[in-house]
């Protein structure tokens, strides 16, 4: 099995520079066992799985399940933007519980309705069946697909999902403090191989102002995957509030009582065919995937956190079509915009990969961490164009 995070965020999207290295996106998971695909969730991340689909299978038919944990906006409001379901030739099969309030097909179609939306679900030409879970085991295509109640307001559902001896638990939206719901996840997540858990607050948030809100806390995460015999945990949904460097606060807390534990991240994919969930991934190599190497010289311009101005020479060492590396002398402020001014003989170079160098391009600091040279230590900064 195969599984790739397309939206990470919990709520509602938070599309700004400080979330950059994890996303903003809403919920969607989706796994892959053999040639099927399974979506967990559709929020706003579905919009790019449609297109990464669409570039996968060109002009042939695609055939999908859908898995919905509820019908929150945070957890199908990328459904009207998922362009397969525009096409006649795809097949899409959506599957929830029965039990929340309504059936799978009403609550897709309302959320498209006058006043919501400007056109209904008629539009979509995909073929779609709508299936209510009645049970909370089945077989599908050769996988089993084990289902509980979470604690959430107007209901929530897990999953588990078991295909070639490995497990995959989905368990977002779920508010620790009911026994019989907490008696429910840790049925779900025993011996998982991945369990993606909701860890939306830190345990400071949920004890003073967010009880009843129908979420969970990384601790409690931690706690359920060490009592469980989890291999890896993966805190998901993380708050609107939460920018990267809290959200990193976090993971680094978590480690501390379960060392096998990452925060998702927009692309990030686990295999576990090839092992991957017995050790965490490096973030690094997601931040250096998309880039291209670059050495082109440029003038740093920006403030310390002590407010005073610096100007210094250096080189990106790679560049994205979003943002840049590069090493500084000098520690900015995190906080401050810092302006990357291309020098003169650098302009071919740059109008070949697409970028205007007429002036100064504002970026603002997204990740900054020291390295090591034999007689000093400079400063890594990576930072995304504004």
């Amino acid at each position: 099995m195969r599984l790739r995070f397309w939206g990470v965020r919990g709520s509602t999207p938070t599309p700004a520079a400080e979330n950059f290295r994890y996303g903003g996106n809403t919920s969607c998971v989706e796994v892959r066992t053999g040639d099927d695909i399974l979506i967990f969730d559709c929020g706003t991340g579905l919009r790019q799985l449609g297109k990464q689909l669409l570039s996968e299978f060109g002009h042939q038919s695609i055939q999908a399940y859908i898995f919905l944990s509820h019908y929150h906006w945070d957890h199908i409001q990328g459904i009207p933007f998922f362009e397969p379901l525009y096409n006649p030739e795809n097949y899409f099969y959506f599957h929830s519980s029965s039990g929340i309030r309504c059936t799978v097909q009403q609550a897709l179609e309302e959320q498209m309705s006058d006043p919501y939306f400007p056109v209904n679900m008629s539009t979509m030409e995909a073929h779609r069946q709508f299936c209510n879970i009645e049970h909370e085991s089945i077989v599908f295509r050769g996988a089993v697909l084990k289902t509980v109640p979470l604690y959430h307001p107007q209901g929530c559902i897990g999953y588990r999902l078991e295909s070639g001896g490995r497990v995959i638990v989905y368990a977002t939206d779920n508010e620790p403090g009911s026994a019989e719901h907490d008696r429910n996840v840790r049925k779900l997540a025993e011996g998982a191989d991945v369990f993606i858990y909701d860890s939306q607050y830190t345990p400071f948030e949920y004890s003073n102002y967010k009880k009843g809100w129908g979420h969970s806390t990384w601790r409690e995460a931690v706690n359920i995957a060490s009592e469980c015999g989890v291999k890896q945990l993966v805190l998901f949904h993380h708050d609107p509030d939460h920018n990267d460097n809290f959200v990193e606060t976090i993971v680094s807390e978590a480690q501390r009582f379960f060392p096998n534990v990452l925060a998702a991240w927009e692309g990030l994919e686990i295999d576990l065919d090839r092992d991957q969930h017995l050790q965490p991934p490096d973030p690094a190599e997601r931040r250096a995937a998309s880039r291209e190497s670059f050495h082109i010289p440029v003038y740093v311009h920006g403030k310390r956190k002590n407010g005073d101005v610096f100007e210094e020479q250096t080189v990106l060492e790679n560049l994205s079509i979003r943002g840049a590396y590069f090493l500084l002398e000098n520690e900015p402020d995190p906080d401050d915009v810092l302006e990357v001014e291309f020098q003169a003989n650098s302009g071919a170079i740059m109008e070949k990969a697409g970028m205007n160098t007429a002036k100064p391009i504002k970026t603002q600091l997204v990740r900054k961490y020291p390295v090591e040279f034999p007689d000093r230590i400079k400063h890594g900064i990576a930072v995304v164009f504004r």
